[in-house]
């Protein structure tokens, strides 16, 4: 089917491996997890790809806001316990949260599928976050014996229900995230796209 949008035209470029998809269209930067095969688990590979997609958004001044979301089933399941077991290297969230935090342009999470443990700290830094009706969140970092690497939950959604969150490692559906502040919007999930592209 072809297409008059200049949006449609444009390839995403792969970064690190094609770990990140990064694609500039109509001024909005999409930033793509891109492991499906393992619900996009961030590994160091995913983390010098984010950190690279965000720099290439701030620095280009055809971009307004940035999209961020994952391929596949899911945003993402939180770090990748099989390359940490491994002893790989798998980033920290705390470097991507400062550059989305310091980025001069809005950054929009758009959540499916699974948002847990570092992928919720990631959603919940992000300015806004659109959560599809099917989205689960959890901090579940403290099942694994953990603690939060990026302790952005209090200032999101208070002090009681962050320790709720944190010390308990439940997850939990889109409608409780956005009662506690999580999540500015839930939609049916096959309106996702729409309404982070209407927003």
């Amino acid at each position: 089917m072809q297409s008059d949008s200049p949006a449609a035209e444009v390839a995403a470029v792969p970064l690190q491996d094609g770990a990140v998809l990064y694609r500039a269209a109509e001024g909005v930067a999409h930033i793509t997890l891109n492991r499906p095969q393992v619900l996009n688990a961030i590994n160091g590979a995913m983390h010098h790809g984010l950190l690279e997609a965000l720099e290439r958004a701030g620095s280009d001044d055809a971009i307004g806001v940035a999209v961020l979301r994952g391929s596949g089933r899911a945003f993402s399941a939180g770090g990748d316990l099989t390359a940490l077991a491994a002893g790989e290297f798998t980033g920290h969230p705390a470097p991507i949260g400062r550059v989305i935090w310091n980025l001069p342009k809005p950054v929009i999470a758009a959540v499916h599928g699974y948002c847990l443990g570092q992928a919720c700290e990631l959603a919940t830094i992000c300015d806004l976050t659109v959560a599809a009706k099917s989205a689960q969140f959890g901090e579940v970092q403290i099942n694994h014996g953990e603690q939060p690497p990026l302790p952005i939950a209090p200032f999101a959604v208070g002090l009681k229900q962050a320790k709720e969150v944190l010390l308990l490692g439940e997850r939990f559906g889109a409608e409780f995230a956005q009662q506690l502040g999580l999540v500015n919007r839930v939609v049916d999930d096959e309106d996702l796209d729409d309404e982070v592209a209407k927003i």
